[in-house]
């Protein structure tokens, strides 16, 4: 046979002296047959230059073997974001030992999200891994309609796909809490938070964590709601020294958010930690690169998408729905 065509699986059934289904039960490793026969029929196979057809082998074991992962997220976030980064990583190295592909699935625009609910009617993934699920509710809605085996990375307030999908999350009450404790223990009396946006479900823990520890000592008019990058925190900082607000502690959301509150009191001539601490949150790369280092709350954000995915693996298996709920950690350096 030329290698120049393209080999069928009716040329390698023909090749071994077997039928077209036993061929394809032994390409597919079925239980069916002998590991024998499915190591000649492989090896034939191979010589006869045989490319198994994608959807072919999707039919045949009832699957697409592909998961997604889904951002509602803008692109522009999703690559400024250092969080996004490490589930994303610690996904695909999970996946890299399995048979599944890990596509990802973008869906921050009406367009986008019309798109990917024809793509979950169509079946076209075994399991949706969702990475912003905060945005974007309404695809959740249809996940479940659909029960298609979907897994959280990251909570939702009131938890209400509790036992619908699986979920892992870090406990950021306990993280906020961390840093509420350290800035009590530095002696820092006038703190004020400086967080991401106000309807995020970290956001609303990470006030409950502050406020549980540190009480009416973190004022309503000393908590800003702001977005996660550098140039917020700046602009936030700013603002809140601008009207008159001195702090001697400061509650990042994010550690790109303390890098711009580090660089706003610089241009007041405050030093950190001198005349204010700083915290960050996440422990991203930017934390050793800020001048102080950074004093920040660490989360493991790419053990959670390495769980996300063994979860999804789980789910397609036909496991039932699971919630795990990671520890955080204080890694103080020295904007504290």
């Amino acid at each position: 046979m030329s290698k120049r065509t393209a080999s069928t699986l009716a040329d390698v059934a023909a090749a071994a002296g077997v039928s077209r289904s036993t061929a394809s039960r032994a390409l597919n490793d079925s239980p069916r047959i002998s590991e024998a026969t499915k190591q000649r029929i492989r090896d034939i196979a191979h010589q006869i230059n045989f490319v198994p057809n994608a959807r072919g082998r999707a039919l045949a074991v009832g699957r697409s073997e592909t998961i997604a992962m889904l951002v509602t997220e803008p692109l522009s976030e999703l690559f400024s974001d250092p969080t996004y980064g490490a589930f994303l990583s610690g996904i695909t190295e999970q996946l890299s030992e399995s048979e599944y592909l890990p596509v990802l699935l973008q869906a921050s625009t009406p367009h986008e999200r019309e798109r990917v609910v024809r793509h979950f009617e169509r079946r076209s993934f075994d399991a949706v891994i969702d990475i912003s699920p905060y945005r974007g509710s309404e695809l959740l809605d249809v996940l479940r309609d659909l029960e298609v085996p979907t897994v959280l990375c990251g909570q939702l307030e009131g938890h209400p796909y509790r036992d619908v999908f699986s979920t892992v999350y870090s406990d950021d009450v306990e993280g906020a809490a961390l840093a509420a404790r350290a800035m009590v223990n530095r002696g820092r009396t006038n703190c004020a938070a400086i967080l991401g946006p106000k309807d995020n479900p970290a956001v609303i823990d990470r006030v409950r964590g502050y406020t549980r520890v540190l009480g009416e000592a973190l004022p309503e008019d000393l908590i800003l709601y702001t977005g996660w990058s550098a140039s917020d925190g700046f602009l936030a900082m700013r603002h809140l020294l601008e009207r008159g607000g001195r702090p001697d502690g400061v509650l990042a959301g994010s550690d790109r958010i303390a890098s711009g509150v580090i660089e706003a009191l610089r241009d007041y001539d405050l030093l950190v930690p001198r005349d204010v601490s700083v915290i960050g949150f996440d422990d991203h790369p930017i934390a050793t690169k800020v001048t102080p280092r950074l004093t920040t709350i660490r989360q493991p954000l790419h053990l959670e998408g390495s769980m996300a995915a063994d979860m999804a693996l789980e789910l397609i298996d036909g496991a039932e729905p699971t919630t795990t709920v990671l520890h955080m950690e204080l890694i103080e350096r020295e904007s504290l």
